[in-house]
């Protein structure tokens, strides 16, 4: 009887040690891929990523609001007889719609970087919970 229940034991210790084992190696694996991510706002301080998430709000809804009215005014193509009225009416319903895009060009990219600062203050906020963090780590399998 004491040979069988030594035998759990080690079963039990054997079973513990692994999982031990496994959770390490998925901790410090974790940990890497969180030291791979691309963030580019990794060095700035909370205080600079709120600066900067309302600069970048700012100019985002200001870039919105001007390609709002940009593109709700309508192009009134101009009927041109000769052929050199029709190449420069054209011309110019392409500045117009290249005006548009670039518009919503910077408005784009102004979207992208607002969005990869809330990212990072996100990451921080969830970064502040210690055991949470490291119970992610432990127990995360991309």
């Amino acid at each position: 009887m004491a040979e069988g229940r030594g035998n759990q034991v080690v079963v039990l210790l054997l079973l513990l040690g692994l999982i031990a084992g496994a959770g390490g190696w998925n901790y410090r694996r974790n940990v890497e891929i969180e030291a791979a991510e691309p963030r580019p706002y990794r060095s700035y301080s909370l205080v600079d990523l709120e600066s900067l998430k309302h600069a970048y709000q700012s100019e985002t809804n200001k870039h919105r609001d001007h390609y709002r009215a940009a593109s709700s005014r309508k192009v009134n193509v101009r009927d041109g007889g000769l052929i050199g009225d029709q190449v420069v009416e054209f011309e110019r319903v392409q500045r117009i719609s290249q005006s548009k895009r670039d518009i919503a060009n910077v408005y784009a990219k102004n979207q992208v970087r607002l969005d990869e600062v809330q990212a990072e203050i996100t990451h921080r906020a969830l970064a502040d919970h210690g055991w949470k963090l490291h119970l992610a780590r432990l127990t995360k399998y991309p």
